[in-house]
């Protein structure tokens, strides 16, 4: 459920469940229905009374995996409600779960309807706001990451392994099975990422893990943000930059219309985000980025490639990728280790990344530090 929004089906009237007169041994009925829409083999349905507006979302796992997301979810919504740094307003726009139970056919959850249209409908209608909505949608979780955030230096294995190890060892499982080819060059991966970390002072907090238009509910086409649901992948103690790249990211893969894959290669070719994308990464921002010290900066393409990382790992691990794997690893993870291997070829041979903004490489000249085997574009600098 984390990868995308699950788009509520509609009910006709005879079928129609007030929330008011719960237990939830009422939504049986649904149970007997076959669902209409399936992501990661959980179906959800809008629950209203009749002649009035939606109340609540009942979600139905069938599965393993859907399953563990409904549980993980309920347990990730009771731990933000008490989160003491976190106010009464921001946990207005969390669903509230109304009703569970898990039986051995399947999961089940009711949770509180969240109202609005969600961020991926108003981009596709209007993908002209794509970068005053996409800052709203990041100042709406900025309170959850600002509210639990601590900023750690990743000196040790325990947290090279959640955030590099861990997802590219799923990341070799899948090239194992679909490329093997390319096998050698996912584990030149980790000792890029691992020397590109280690001695950054990096912010981690609680995310979301499936920041995505899809999970941002607005109140109309310019805002405001009135939910943020679907909190099956959150968790503590995770880079905050992933819940901001991410959305930045598959926002302008709707309104590029492109896959994640080939557009994230297009920015580590040309050295980071676009201009529109940094604007409004700036503008959620509380600060500017000369009120930063150097020493908390991260180089764009380190946060694009752990994001990337992240999310093709965590597609993998629920196959939430498309029916065709090969496909789905065509477009989304072979165009990116493709750019990164040319990185390195290119440092191999020639002792230096050479190359600026724009040539076949796209490995920008600059005598600062290098993200491993590429050298670093000082002016694509982000907070740690």
């Amino acid at each position: 459920m984390s990868t995308g929004w699950i788009k509520p089906t509609p009910l006709s009237s005879d079928r129609l469940i007030d929330i008011n007169d719960f237990p939830i041994g009422l939504i049986d009925v649904e149970l007997s229905m076959p669902p209409t829409e399936l992501v990661n083999d959980t179906a959800a349905v809008l629950l209203r009374a009749e002649h009035g507006p939606p109340t609540a979302v009942l979600r139905v796992a069938r599965g393993l995996l859907g399953g563990a997301e409904l549980r993980k979810q309920r347990s990730v919504l009771a731990e933000l409600a008490v989160q003491p740094r976190l106010d009464d307003e921001w946990r207005e726009l969390l669903p509230r779960i109304l009703a569970f139970d898990e039986r051995a056919n399947a999961t089940l959850s009711v949770e509180s309807y969240r109202p609005g249209m969600d961020l991926a409908e108003v981009l596709a209608r209007r993908p002209d706001l794509v970068g005053e909505l996409t800052a709203a949608a990041l100042s709406a979780i900025a309170p959850l990451h600002r509210g639990t955030a601590t900023f750690v230096v990743p000196d040790n294995l325990c947290l090279l392994r959640r955030w590099i190890i861990e997802p590219l060892e799923e990341l070799t499982a899948m090239c194992r099975q679909l490329d093997p080819l390319m096998v050698s060059e996912v584990d030149r991966l980790g000792p890029m990422l691992r020397r590109a970390l280690v001695d950054r002072r990096i912010s981690v907090s609680w995310t979301h893990g499936g920041y995505v238009p899809g999970n941002v509910r607005l109140a109309g086409v310019r805002g405001p943000v009135t939910g943020i649901v679907d909190w099956g992948a959150a968790g503590p103690g995770q880079p905050t930059l992933i819940d901001e790249y991410l959305m930045i990211l598959t926002a302008s893969c709707q309104v590029e219309r492109a896959d994640l894959g080939k557009l994230i290669a297009e920015r580590l070719r040309a050295g980071g985000l676009s201009d529109g994308e940094r604007n409004a990464l700036h503008a959620a921002h509380d600060r500017s980025d000369a009120e930063i010290c150097d020493h908390e900066r991260i180089d764009e393409r380190l946060a694009i490639l752990l994001t990337w990382l992240h999310q093709a790992a965590d597609s993998w691990r629920k196959r939430a990728t498309h029916p065709n794997h090969y496909v789905w690893w065509a477009t989304n993870v072979a165009p990116v280790i493709d750019v990164v291997s040319s990185w390195q070829r290119l440092d191999g041979s020639s002792g230096r990344a050479g190359a600026g903004r724009g040539t076949a490489a796209g490995a920008p000249m600059t005598t600062t530090p290098r993200l491993g085997g590429v050298s670093r574009n000082p002016g694509n600098q982000v907070t740690g």
